[in-house]
């Protein structure tokens, strides 16, 4: 009884704990976001920040929150694609679900993509779509995603050098990662579908990567290495990229400010990059102080530069949040684990 006692009452006093730990990325994230904010008004005037408030364009708005709209649309159309190829439709509206939910994971959980896909496989598969379908459509989401995003990646590099705006700390990650996306990409279609023994007791060891490891071996082998398949889920995918950075360069035309689509691109690419690597909710701070950086490095004034990343980073990362969540909490709801 004692024993039992004792360790119940670890157990009570551990959940507090982990709760508010659970908190301090959001803390930390959003304490270097105002330091951004911060340092952005610091080095500018307030005064200017206010008549671009002032001056902003409710057409180009609107048009920036259409665009934004349109990557949950392609997000949700790349296993949409993966169901009519397996004779499984998914509806429309419910890819769009599907997608949203998928994002306020990643956000809340940072793990490159992983945890929202994840997730969203699982409610697939509760719904009656064959599991070995739903591995190949994370097979061809993970793949294409990487694909797609070395190769803006290094577009992103070229139009900084060509640009001369290079940066050799940005070129130096900007290239690691690079190959970093070639290679995931080429290692999950090389396994996808097959059972390599060898690698499973080789790769098994590591406890993260089993899950991994897992997905590829129940794939559908035709599925996971159709190259239309591939590309089309690719085509979504760079849809997306540009639709984002479109976003940006729609964000700054709306606060009267003409920059050059491609060095915004670059600099959407940049920031995408740092919030990637970074451990806090969504890049909160990371993002924010990259995409500034890099916008005032392609002439974009300050204040404008500041705007048009909150206004971006409220449509893109706070706006859908309270839906997400509505969508991910009837998901997990429906369909509990």
């Amino acid at each position: 009884m004692d024993s039992t006692e004792s360790t119940s009452r670890r157990h009570q006093t551990n959940l507090p704990v982990r709760g508010s730990l659970q908190w301090i990325p959001w803390v930390l994230g959003i304490a270097l976001l105002f330091a951004v904010v911060a340092a952005a008004l610091h080095f500018s005037e307030a005064q200017a920040f206010v008549g671009l408030a002032e001056q902003v364009e409710p057409g180009w708005f609107l048009l920036a929150l259409l665009l934004q709209a349109g990557t949950y649309l392609a997000q949700g159309e790349i296993w949409r694609i993966v169901g009519r190829a397996a004779s499984r439709p998914l509806p429309l509206l419910r890819a769009y679900e599907l997608s949203l939910s998928k994002l306020f994971i990643d956000q809340a959980l940072p793990s490159s993509g992983i945890s929202g896909t994840v997730v969203l496989a699982r409610a697939l598969e509760a719904r009656g779509m064959p599991r070995s379908v739903v591995m190949a459509g994370v097979v061809v989401n993970l793949a294409s995603y990487n694909a797609v995003y070395a190769i803006s990646l290094g577009a992103a590099l070229l139009i900084t050098i060509v640009r001369h705006q290079a940066n050799l700390f940005f070129e130096i990650v900007s290239i690691l990662f690079l190959l970093y996306g070639v290679t995931v990409t080429l290692a999950i279609l090389a396994l996808a579908g097959r059972r390599a023994a060898i690698i499973r007791k080789t790769l098994g060891r590591l406890r993260l990567l089993r899950p991994v490891i897992k997905v590829l071996e129940e794939a559908d082998t035709r599925l996971a290495h159709d190259r239309r398949l591939l590309l089309q889920a690719s085509a979504c995918q760079l849809g997306i990229v540009l639709l984002d950075a479109a976003t940006v360069w729609v964000l700054l035309f709306s606060l009267g400010v003409i920059a050059p689509f491609s060095g915004v691109f670059a600099s959407f690419m940049l920031s995408s990059l740092f919030r990637t690597i970074g451990l806090l909710p969504g890049g909160l701070g990371t993002f924010e102080a990259t995409s500034v950086l890099t916008l005032k490095l392609v002439g974009v004034p300050l204040p404008a530069a500041l705007s048009a990343t909150l206004l971006f980073r409220g449509l893109s990362f706070w706006l859908p949040m309270l839906p997400g969540l509505w969508f991910s909490r009837r998901m997990t709801a429906r369909h509990p684990d």
